[in-house]
C-alpha cells in the first residue's frame, strides 16, 4: 500500500515495530529469495528529491508509475511547499517539505523507509526511464546478492535533450544479442550516476548520504560509492536504461557550483574516499580536478560564453583555491557566498 503525507507539511515517519532490529547485511543477503509476484512488488521504494520545478518532476513521477513492476512507495523530498507537485498524486507520493540539500533531502526519505524494504531507487525529478528499468534492478539485485549499488545505463545525458526526445530514445532502444558483459565495476565504471542508483536497503543503515555537502551537493555520488566499495560491488547495468534531461532551474548560483567543484574533491581527499593510493590521488587532485576545472573556466570567460555565468564559477573555483591555501576549505563554506 503505498502511504502519504496528507499535509504535505510534515514527516511521516515509519519505524520497525518493537521487535524490530537493523539486520546485519550479510543476514539479509542470505536469507531465501521468494519469487511470488506479492514479494517482488515490495522490493523497492523510490526517493525523487526536487526544487523548483514541478511541472518536470511531475513528468518523472509518470514515468515511475508507467514502470512495468511498480514501487512500494515513492517519496518525494521538496525544501518548500511552492515545490510540491501541482498534480494530485493522492495516495501513491509521500511528500515531505524538508531542508534544502541533495544529501540531506536523501537521508530525511530514507527515514520514512520501512527497514523490510529490499532496494531503494535514487532518482534525480529529471530522468525518463524505460518501462522495465524498475524490473529489471530489483532482477539483477536478487541474482547478485555481491553487488551493493549500481546505476543503469543513460542514452542521452542533458545537451539539450527534450522529454518527447527521450521517450523516443527510450522506444526505439534495443540490446544487441550478447548480453554478456552488462554489469561493470572497473575504470570508469566503478561509481554510481546520482541521478540514478540502485542501492541494499540494508547497507544504508550504515552508511548514509555525507550532509557536510550542503546545496547541489556535487560528487556526493562519487563520495558514497567510495564507501559503498568497502562492502561489495559497485558498477553499472547495461539492462536499466534511462534518458537524464539535465533540465535548467533549480540549480545554484554558478560562484557556488564553482566552490564546490574544487572544495568537495579536496574534502574527499582529506577524508579519504577517493578511488587512488593517496600519492596519486593527490597528483590527480591538482592536475585533473582543480587544474583542468580552471583552465576549462577560464577559457569560457575569456571567449565570452554567454551560456552559463562562467565569471560567477571562475570565482567559486579562485575562493576555493584561496580557502585550500589558507587551510579553511570545507564544502560548507558555500553557504556563506
Amino acid at each position: 500500500m503505498y502511504t502519504s503525507d496528507s499535509s504535505r507539511n510534515s514527516l511521516k515517519l515509519f519505524k520497525e515495530d518493537g521487535a524490530g532490529q537493523i539486520r546485519p547485511l550479510v543476514d539479509r543477503m542470505s536469507d531465501s529469495i521468494p519469487t511470488t509476484p506479492e514479494w517482488v512488488g515490495r522490493a523497492i521504494s523510490i526517493v525523487i528529491i526536487s526544487r523548483g520545478r514541478p511541472k518536470v518532476l511531475d513528468e518523472t513521477l509518470e514515468s515511475i508509475f508507467r514502470q512495468s513492476q511498480q514501487p512500494q512507495q515513492v517519496i518525494v523530498v521538496v525544501p518548500t511547499l511552492e515545490d510540491v507537485s501541482r498534480k494530485d498524486w493522492e495516495k501513491s507520493v509521500q511528500f515531505i517539505v524538508g531542508p534544502h540539500g541533495g544529501c540531506v533531502q536523501r537521508n530525511k526519505a530514507l527515514e520514512a523507509i520501512p527497514l523490510s524494504i529490499d532496494y531503494v531507487g535514487f532518482f534525480d525529478d529529471d530522468i525518463e526511464l524505460r518501462v522495465d528499468f524498475l524490473e529489471q534492478a530489483t532482477l539483477f539485485m536478487r541474482r547478485n546478492p555481491t553487488t551493493i549499488a549500481f546505476s543503469g545505463r543513460l542514452l542521452a545525458d542533458g545537451n539539450g535533450v527534450t522529454r518527447a526526445e527521450a521517450k523516443r530514445l527510450l522506444a526505439h532502444h534495443t540490446h544487441g544479442e550478447n548480453l554478456k558483459g552488462l554489469f561493470r565495476c572497473k575504470g570508469k565504471f566503478h561509481s554510481l550516476h546520482g541521478c540514478n542508483m540502485i542501492i541494499r536497503r540494508s547497507i544504508l543503515d550504515y552508511e548514509k548520504f555525507d550532509e557536510n555537502l550542503p546545496l547541489y551537493s556535487f560528487a556526493e555520488d562519487y563520495d558514497l560509492s567510495m564507501r559503498l566499495e568497502r562492502y561489495g560491488n559497485i558498477g553499472k547495468f547495461g539492462l536499466c536504461i534511462g534518458v537524464h534531461l539535465a533540465s535548467p532551474g533549480g540549480r545554484v548560483p554558478e560562484v557556488q557550483r564553482g566552490y564546490s567543484f574544487v572544495a568537495n574533491p579536496w574534502y574527499f581527499l582529506k577524508k579519504g574516499t577517493v578511488h587512488l593510493p593517496p600519492f596519486l590521488a593527490w597528483i590527480r587532485f591538482w592536475l585533473a580536478v582543480f587544474g583542468r576545472t580552471f583552465l576549462f573556466t577560464l577559457w569560457k570567460v575569456l571567449t565570452r560564453d554567454r551560456s552559463l555565468d562562467w565569471a560567477g564559477r571562475l570565482k567559486g573555483i579562485l575562493l576555493a583555491f584561496q580557502d585550500i591555501v589558507l587551510g579553511r576549505s570545507h564544502p560548507r563554506r558555500i553557504l556563506e557566498l
